[in-house]
């Protein structure tokens, strides 16, 4: 069976205990982490990474000089956190929790706007590839992303949803493989022209009731929401993560992914920061040691999906290529 890998990093600043942001902002997981560390374990397996680049990374004239010298080897993206892009900007800000979609439409409009146009401004070309921070999708994000080119958005994460202070984003019944969305429920396929690539994820529970049925839960709602945290221990899904799933168990996840997918082509989108790969810069990986076991992890995994399936590494974008 064909599987086509996408390897796609959430790139930011430097972040420590709880995800709060270091101040001053610093990139040390991005100019010496992925030149040091990613990119040759990456162009050892033949990998061509996603990099989705924040606000803050597209300002810092080192990490955009890093870029621009991957350019072929690796997939630039945008990855929006609010915070760091006018309208309402915030760059004293201690943490990155903002859901784009819960701000007013002209707000998120014009940060999408501006984010694309620095992309822009520094690459010389425009993105094709986004993804939310905090996953935070509202009702219009994808319109907007239609409309300023982009071909595909990853900020889906099936049997997840994510809580706000304003209440949140359920992606629960949503597909595991590529498709295009429905303009009124990102979770259902439609006719839009955006093409959604999930992240991946895997729950075997979940994957027992219909997704009309899953769509229907609302986590939010108070006696639902109770409900689903009593039972939280089974619904929790694998992620293809290595800072959250061994390689044993992210191979155990493709291949029950691959018995679902039949005969077809298996698409695998695998996602971290950049940040976990340097000791101190994400909540996760406070020592060298604990990296170079997530590095190894992350080895191994890649080793096991070349012997066990033909892997096609692709760039995000290239996800694009599902039949509307």
């Amino acid at each position: 069976m064909k599987a086509r890998l996408a390897i796609s990093l959430d790139t930011e600043c430097d972040k420590g205990p709880k995800w709060r942001v270091r101040h001053p902002l610093s990139f040390r997981n991005v100019v010496e982490g992925v030149p040091e560390r990613l990119q040759p374990l990456f162009e050892r397996h033949g990998v061509r990474p996603t990099y989705l680049l924040s606000p803050e990374v597209l300002r810092d004239d080192a990490c955009v000089a890093l870029f621009r010298g991957m350019e072929g080897s690796a997939e630039l993206g945008t990855h929006l956190h609010a915070e760091f892009i006018e309208p309402r900007a915030s760059m004293e800000a201690q943490r990155t929790d903002a859901f784009q979609g819960e701000l007013p439409p002209f707000v998120e409009y014009e940060k999408l706007l501006n984010l694309t146009a620095l992309f822009c401004k520094r690459f010389g070309r425009p993105p094709t590839s986004f993804r939310a921070g905090r996953y935070g999708l509202g009702r219009r994000t994808l319109r907007f992303l239609e409309q300023l080119g982009y071909l595909v958005d990853s900020s889906v994460t099936p049997h997840v949803w994510w809580r706000s202070e304003k209440g949140g984003v359920s992606y629960l019944g949503a597909p595991d493989q590529p498709y295009h969305p429905s303009r009124d429920d990102v979770r259902r396929p439609g006719a839009m022209t955006i093409v959604e690539a999930p992240v991946t994820l895997v729950n075997a529970w979940w994957d027992l009731l219909p997704r009309a049925i899953r769509r229907r839960i609302d986590p939010f709602r108070r006696w639902q929401g109770a409900l689903l945290n009593a039972v939280s221990g089974p619904l929790r899904p694998a992620w293809l993560r290595p800072s959250f799933t061994g390689a044993e168990a992210m191979l155990r996840a493709t291949d029950y992914l691959a018995r679902r997918a039949g005969d077809g082509d298996l698409f695998l989108c695998m996602m971290f920061h950049t940040n976990e790969a340097t000791a101190g810069a994400s909540p996760y990986h406070a020592t060298e040691e604990e990296v170079d076991r997530f590095l190894e992890q992350l080895d191994a995994y890649l080793d096991a999906l070349r012997a066990r399936y033909d892997v096609e590494p692709i760039g995000l974008s290239e996800a694009a290529a599902v039949p509307a």
